[in-house]
């Protein structure tokens, strides 16, 4: 993480900006001592990068093996036209474990994160989740469900036992400020052999699982 312009932002890491904007993507980056969001992509442009010709004739035209400023847009152009990952792992944001407690085997994190300094975030599936969607989400699996595995296989090994929706609307209502929105969760782990596999940063990470009607936008 890094500050630019009185914000937490993490760096390195690609985001789809707003529809109606002059470029497609953004990344914060380190230039020097300073932080310097760089913006490309041309965002009625579609990345191909699973047929091989489109591919290969977009890093000869843009000389892509010599790309190696990250403060510059054509790095990032290239990656994002690279083999072997698609765009959505590019720009995923992790819903990764910060905080562990021993004592009660719980886990602390973002079980999802949708948005981040204002900006809609990616997830695995080339999806993004609006805020109210999450909450209605959130709402009906802590009520129904809670219920946590490993892998989303198997028996139950843990169950969800606090959780918050963190939305730009709940945060302005109860005075709280976050870069981000999405979904705070405490997981408590029952298994043995499961937090041995936390402990040992095996599983480092949450994931969730359900069914959705997708839109286009």
């Amino acid at each position: 993480m890094a500050e630019y312009q009185g914000k937490q932002v993490t760096l390195d890491k690609p985001f789809r900006l707003p529809a109606g904007s002059s470029k497609k993507f953004g990344v914060y980056v380190k230039a020097g001592d300073k932080v310097k969001k760089v913006t490309f992509g041309d965002p009625n442009m579609e990345i191909r990068r699973d047929d091989p010709d489109a591919r290969a004739n977009f890093r000869a035209r843009h000389n892509c093996d010599t790309q190696k400023d990250k403060t510059s847009a054509a790095y990032w152009s290239c990656r994002m036209w690279e083999k072997g990952t698609s765009v959505s792992e590019v720009t995923k944001l992790e819903g990764k474990i910060l905080k562990a407690d021993d004592e009660q085997r719980i886990v602390y994190g973002w079980a999802s994160v949708i948005s981040e300094n204002g900006e809609p975030v990616v997830d695995r599936q080339g999806d993004v989740i609006e805020a109210d969607v999450l909450v209605k989400a959130i709402t009906d699996f802590m009520e129904h469900v809670r219920v946590g595995k490993a892998m989303h296989k198997g028996d139950q090994v843990g169950t969800i036992i606090h959780s918050f929706p963190v939305t730009k609307e709940l945060g302005d209502a109860l005075g709280i400020h976050s870069d981000r929105e999405g979904w705070i969760v405490a997981y408590k782990v029952y298994d043995e052999g499961v937090w041995g596999q936390v402990k040992s940063g095996e599983l480092s990470a949450f994931s969730i699982g359900g069914r959705a009607v997708k839109e286009d936008i």
